[in-house]
């Protein structure tokens, strides 16, 4: 394909359909518009029409879509197509990758026409715009308009490749080896509502309407089955026809409980999926401090309540719900037998007897979880630290705690089992036996008839079949969800708080700050104070400070003095407790949590720096985006080079593209430092807070490491021992 031929189908896109840059803002509001129509969407702030298409635009868009109640997910457009950004469904916002100073124009694209030929494409003019697939395709590629876009089209020519097939293989190479940047995309999708919305709009309420018709239909259709063949053969005229209409009955109750079973096993799926997405929100949402506080062994246990509670979710709650369906017709079919009052009377007696009892096996469930809990607990503990137990401990003594915990949970297993036999055992069969009894005197009296008696009879054993199922199934499946729910309830309630990106944003990063102008200091706290969760005692109390651009401090302290917690309130991984703490001049909740994070970097302790099992190149520039643009691999390959990793990445057989991590390459203490160190640098930050960062390295590193960060940070806050 020629240059001309690209600027023809470039320019033949309908200026209308592009959104410049100076209304993205607009943009964005009419795609929350079609997304969430039941909401009124605020009037956002323009960006400037030079945003270009690097961090400020996609922090931009980042705010703006957590002010319109949207989710982002950053596409990968390496090989930019239409088919390609709308892989996992749309709207995707797509900024032309231009040239020069960067994007200046955006696509809003809906979805595919059915063959994939047109493209659905939300325009300025908030009309829906068809356009030819190839005309986007052509839009969304930059490379082939400049001089390597023509290299290749003579490359082309030279091996003979077919207009398709060249297509094709410019696109392939291009998006892998090519140094032009690729079309920057968002995937947009409404952000997370409550539970009860999801299950709205999940359509699991139609679910749940079948499910009880169902139910409801199918108790109905047996006890009529019953009742008719029950009562022609006790008045003696069992004939061919009402044995027909019993067979209807029967194969009708069939097709009904097919469709019940069908439709809790669907029911169940949904709500299972969304008892686990809401587990996972809450984990993700959790603060960093409760998290730490709780050892490897006790999230364990809480993944296992969970799995606990799921399970009730898919199979236990609709057994539960055709319990109670079955409780009720059968106090019906009580009520029209031969000792309605006193059947009635004994169900109720009995039914606060099973919520007794279900209640004290709630309460040895909860016993037993906890000695599985600690014995967990003190497994995974005591396998971390192995060698410090063997060091520290006699032979003789090192089995004593694990001893202990076997013999605890031994007896809470023991009581566990008792009670669940108790329960199996005594609930279904003491019904039975007093429900027959309780007929006695009408059958001995024979004043009641026998049709009466066999209703009465059939109640009896419908009671029966529901208690059985409360005792085997659905009653200990109660018993655990409750204990996996009070396991998991702080998870949830995590989720259900609002969330960041659900809050009201009242500043947007184009907006300039007066730190940036010089007429306000970069970072600025006035009375702040911190505590830890369950501490009395303040770590900082009325602590202020003033930090100005092109600052660089050493902040200095012994342990324990509170200086680690410093640098973490100051780049954004806790919110002090009291007092005010102002980046750029603006606070936490008008900045939010994330941007404050993007603008303040930090390194923590060698403890807490964190290496993912994944390539050394993500480790480093998941820092700024991924995947990275040529620039900022050549950059990472800078940055390794001045903090000494050149002889590591030259070690390692796949370079920068080497796993590393716990199922990868070792890494040494200061080598995870100055991989940490590298991440933070490789981050376009206003602030770079080091904690402990040097710990680990040795004078003639440090000195190389240091004069690296000093050079390549525009404001530095350095953490270190007196």
């Amino acid at each position: 394909m020629t240059r001309e031929r690209t600027e023809a189908a470039t320019s033949a896109i309908p200026a209308a359909a592009a959104w410049p840059a100076g209304r993205l803002g607009d943009a964005l509001v009419a795609v929350a518009e079609r997304l969430l129509p039941q909401r009124r969407a605020p009037r956002l702030q323009d960006p400037p029409s030079d945003i270009g298409d690097g961090p400020a635009l996609a922090a931009f868009v980042e705010d703006a879509a957590s002010q319109l109640g949207l989710e982002i997910e950053p596409v990968d457009a390496r090989v930019s197509t239409v088919r390609g950004l709308l892989a996992e469904g749309g709207p995707v916002l797509v900024a032309h990758p231009g040239s020069g100073s960067g994007a200046s124009q955006f696509l809003l694209l809906l979805a595919c026409g059915p063959r994939g030929r047109v493209a659905e494409v939300l325009g300025a003019d908030r009309r829906v715009h068809r356009l030819a697939r190839a005309e986007i395709d052509a839009w969304l590629d930059d490379e082939q308009r400049g001089p390597a876009g023509e290299a290749f089209a003579h490359f082309a020519s030279a091996v003979g490749l077919a207009a398709c097939d060249e297509e094709k293989t410019r696109r392939i190479l291009g998006g892998v080896v090519g140094p032009a940047r690729a079309a920057v995309g968002w995937a947009l999708h409404p952000a997370a509502s409550s539970l009860a919305e999801r299950f709205r709009q999940s359509g699991a309420r139609r679910v749940v309407s079948t499910a009880l018709v169902s139910y409801l239909a199918g108790f109905a259709l047996m006890v009529g089955s019953w009742w008719l063949l029950g009562a022609a053969a006790l008045q003696g005229h069992l004939e061919p026809g009402w044995l027909w209409a019993w067979g209807m009955l029967l194969l009708t109750f069939v097709a009904c409980r097919g469709s019940g079973v069908w439709a809790a096993g669907r029911l169940a799926v949904q709500v299972g999926g969304l008892v686990r997405e809401r587990l996972l929100e809450g984990i993700l949402r959790l603060p960093a401090d409760q998290v730490r506080v709780k050892g490897v062994g006790h999230l364990l246990g809480t993944v296992l309540e969970a799995d606990a509670l799921d399970a009730f979710a898919r199979t236990g709650g609709p057994l539960l719900l055709a319990d109670a369906f079955q409780f009720v017709f059968g106090a019906a079919v009580l009520l029209l037998g031969a000792a309605p009052v006193l059947h009635l009377a004994l169900l109720v007696g009995w039914l606060l007897l099973a919520a007794g009892l279900v209640r004290r096996l709630y309460r040895r469930l909860l016993d037993w979880a906890d000695a599985r809990l600690l014995l967990t607990d003190e497994l995974v503990e005591t396998m971390v630290g192995y060698r410090t137990l063997v060091a520290q401990q006699p032979a003789t003594q090192q089995q004593e705690g694990e001893d202990r915990g076997l013999a605890v949970y031994g007896r809470k297993q023991a009581a566990l089992d008792s009670e669940m036999a108790r329960l199996s055992a005594f609930l279904p069969r003491g019904w039975l036996v007093l429900g027959v009894a309780a007929l006695a005197p009408s059958f001995a009296t024979g004043t009641a008839q026998s049709t009466a008696l066999a209703i009465s009879l059939g109640g009896v054993l419908l009671v029966y079949l529901a208690f059985r199922r409360v005792a085997m199934e659905t009653g200990p499946g109660l018993a655990a969800a409750f204990l996996g729910w009070r396991r998991t309830q702080p998870l949830f309630e995590a989720a259900s708080e609002p969330g960041e990106a659900g809050e009201t944003v009242a500043v947007l990063p184009t907006e300039v700050d007066e730190a940036s102008a010089g007429r306000r200091g970069l970072l600025v706290g006035r009375d702040v104070s911190f505590s830890y969760p369950g501490r009395l005692e303040p770590v900082l109390r009325g602590c202020s400070i003033e930090i100005r651009r092109h600052q660089h401090i050493l902040l200095e302290g012994p342990s324990g003095s509170g200086k680690s917690t410093l640098g973490a309130l100051l780049c954004g991984l806790r919110q002090p407790s009291s007092g005010l703490l102002l980046l750029g001049g603006f606070d936490h909740h008008s900045l939010r949590p994330e941007r404050w994070r993007q603008r303040a970097a930090g390194v923590p302790q060698s403890h807490e720096n964190h290496i993912l099992s994944a390539s050394l190149l993500f480790n480093i520039a998941m820092a700024r985006r991924w995947p990275p643009r040529s620039e900022d691999e050549q950059e990472i390959e800078s940055i390794c080079r001045e903090l000494g990793l050149s002889d590591l990445i030259e070690r390692m057989p796949g370079g920068l593209q080497q796993m590393v991590g716990d199922s990868g390459w070792q890494l040494s203490q200061g080598e995870r430092s100055r991989v940490c160190v590298a991440r933070a640098l490789l981050q376009q930050a206003d602030l770079r807070v080091l904690d402990e960062s040097f710990a680990t390295l040795d004078p003639e590193t440090l000195d190389r490491v240091l004069e690296c960060v000093v050079r390549r940070s525009e404001t530095l806050v350095v953490v270190s021992h007196a």
